[in-house]
């Protein structure tokens, strides 16, 4: 693994020196060659893109991965041999284990240039959005690194001369400088960007991490802290890097501190993991918020604030004083590249008129760009303006008939307006297009499930599952396929298995105990389907649950059991009686006429 780091830092410095794109004077006598990495922000996700023997290959920005990885399917389209990692080498990420191993890539091109013999990480979850895996400090920590998200940009920047007393906030000009030291780490070949903070007056370790949608402090930190239990707000149970999933939380912090800049009434996520050793993870949203400049050869961190709300996406800003905001590098008019990745950071700040504004003058400059016009299709979804989002997706195809991401979500879209042909057709030609490991095929079988169309719907499953092991969809996937089977009793036996098999990965999601329950009563097994819902209950109060328990109850001759479950499910949910009826299960005796079944209901 050491001779896989090192192999990066080599490949990577050579790329430097083919690709100079010039140099920022610090200051006389310091000079800072740099290698400028254009990054778009897709779905919450700083994605570059390089070639893999001659692929296009769209890679998550990541400072909170040590190496590179693919993930395996990505890998499995690239025909890419794997091999296992060292021996007693592990890897763990914010929700678990990942199951990684080692592959080697002939052809790494960036921006014309093209090195050879690449290793990389094969492992971890699907990132979705076409990205194929994850650009981890092995390259982004071979000089200095320079963050300026908001306008779509990395730059790995190499100081030569007089440098270590400059102030690498070169743009700042007047706007104060938020200035931290890097801490260090017992082992000299930890790259992390980790530094200082305090929350709530207590001082604290945070890891500055581009790969996390957004910023969230640790459970027992937030003890350590004094926020109040009674004041966390539920959020259910979110997933990251590795297999599992974390009970998080949301609250309000009285105060955050990062080198000088205070920042009070923090709203932040809080996150109850043990595959995390720092107290804070300074996710995505503060670095679209801040232009940072990490310097190795100083071991400091270098920040100035843009004007935009730090930690509250979306935020009004009239209460910010934005006198202390660095003045934001000018983009050209005509700069269509430029205009269209502030504006997908823009989209991703929640910021939806800069975003709009930027995003329609790219599409005016470039109309042959269909990159620009899927990142506005996107952009009117979020803003709930779904007739413009088609208009643009039907741009998108008509650019580039084969774009799998556009002809994915335009299929959804379809058959959510009950346009069953279209949406058809749109699969058909997915279809076709996808290679069989491809992440979109799970997709397409919610799609087809939600069609009606139950073979359609397990062929996809049947391709995705088994190149997806690992993934920390697999659970769900799973407990989807269980729950169509069991709804139109289908292989029965292989629903208990996948539902089983989905509890087993993930035993504390009252879902898929639910969807066991049902799968049971479908094969008439009763005493197996009350401790199937006798799980899933005591996780959480379900109406499902309690309906399918009164259900087997009285097969069991059960009866006042069972009319004590179906008060307790028609208390919860007054139309459960309808909603069983049109999953295509039985109803209660004393239950109004089920009404036909709809293929909306096949998933839940």
């Amino acid at each position: 693994m050491k001779k896989g780091c090192h192999h990066g830092r080599a490949w990577v410095q050579a790329w430097a020196a083919a690709l100079l794109l010039g140099a920022a004077a610090a200051r006389a006598g310091c000079q800072l060659a740099q290698l400028e990495i254009p990054v778009r922000l897709v779905n919450q996700r700083p994605v570059g893109t390089l070639s893999l023997n001659g692929t296009e290959a769209p890679l998550l920005i990541d400072s909170g991965a040590f190496f590179s990885m693919l993930s395996p399917a990505a890998a499995a389209q690239l025909s890419l041999p794997l091999r296992s990692l060292p021996d007693g080498f592990r890897l763990s990420g914010y929700t678990g284990n990942i199951r990684a191993r080692l592959t080697q890539v002939s052809r790494v091109g960036l921006r014309g240039q093209e090195l050879r013999d690449i290793e990389f990480l094969v492992g971890g979850n699907e990132l979705g959005s076409g990205i194929m895996g994850i650009l981890g400090r092995n390259f982004l920590s071979v000089g200095d690194t320079e963050y300026d998200l908001a306008h779509g940009i990395v730059r790995l920047m190499f100081p030569k001369g007089d440098c270590g007393h400059v102030n690498f906030a070169y743009w700042a000009g007047e706007a104060p400088v938020i200035l931290a030291d890097l801490v260090s780490n017992s082992s000299a070949t930890d790259t992390a960007v980790r530094v200082k903070v305090q929350v709530n007056g207590q001082k604290m370790t945070a890891l500055l991490d581009t790969g996390a949608p957004g910023t969230s402090l640790m459970l027992d930190s937030a003890r350590s802290a004094k926020v109040p239990e009674g004041e966390l707000k539920d959020l259910g149970r979110v997933g990251g890097a590795g297999q599992g999933r974390v009970r998080s939380w949301t609250a309000t912090i009285a105060s955050f501190e990062l080198g000088g800049e205070k920042i009070a009434n923090v709203p932040l996520q809080i996150d109850d993991t043990h595959y995390f050793d720092d107290d804070v993870l300074l996710g995505l949203d503060y670095f679209l918020s801040h232009r940072i400049y990490v310097s190795r050869l100083q071991g400091k961190v270098y920040a100035t604030w843009n004007g935009t709300p730090v930690f509250a996406r979306g935020a009004p800003t009239d209460h910010y004083d934005t006198r202390f905001a660095a003045k934001p590098d000018d983009i050209a008019p005509d700069d269509a590249q430029a205009l269209a990745r502030r504006g997908e950071a823009a989209t991703a700040r929640g910021e939806y008129a800069k975003a709009l504004q930027d995003l329609d003058r790219a599409c005016e400059l470039a109309p042959t760009v269909e990159a620009n016009f899927l990142a506005r299709a996107r952009l009117h979804l979020a803003m709930s303006h779904p007739e413009r989002a088609l208009q643009d997706l039907d741009r998108v195809l008509a650019l580039n008939a084969a774009q799998p991401d556009a002809l994915a979500m335009r299929a959804a879209m379809r058959a959510a307006r009950d346009e069953r042909d279209a949406a058809l057709a749109d699969l058909a030609a997915l279809d076709r297009l996808l290679p069989p490991p491809s992440h979109l095929r799970a997709n397409m079988a919610t799609v087809y499930s939600e069609l009606g169309l139950a073979p359609e719907a397990l062929r996809q499953w049947a391709l995705w599952v088994p190149t997806h092991r690992h993934d920390a969809r697999l659970a769900s996937v799973l407990n989807q396929r269980c729950w169509l089977r069991a709804r139109l009793a289908l292989d029965l036996k292989l629903a208990v298995d996948d539902c089983k098999d989905a509890i087993d990965l993930d035993g504390d999601e009252p879902a898929y105990r639910d969807s066991l329950g049902w799968a049971y009563l479908r094969l008439d097994d009763a005493r197996s389907a009350v401790r199937a819902f006798d799980g899933a209950i005591k996780l959480k109060p379900i109406a499902f649950s309690h309906y399918g328990r009164a259900l087997a109850q009285q097969r069991l001759g059960q009866a006042d059991a069972a009319q004590r479950d179906l008060a307790a499910a028609r208390s919860l949910n007054a139309a459960i009686d309808t909603e069983v009826g049109r999953a295509g299960f039985p109803v209660a005796a004393d239950a109004p006429a089920p009404e036909p079944s709809s293929a909306g209901q096949a998933v839940r």
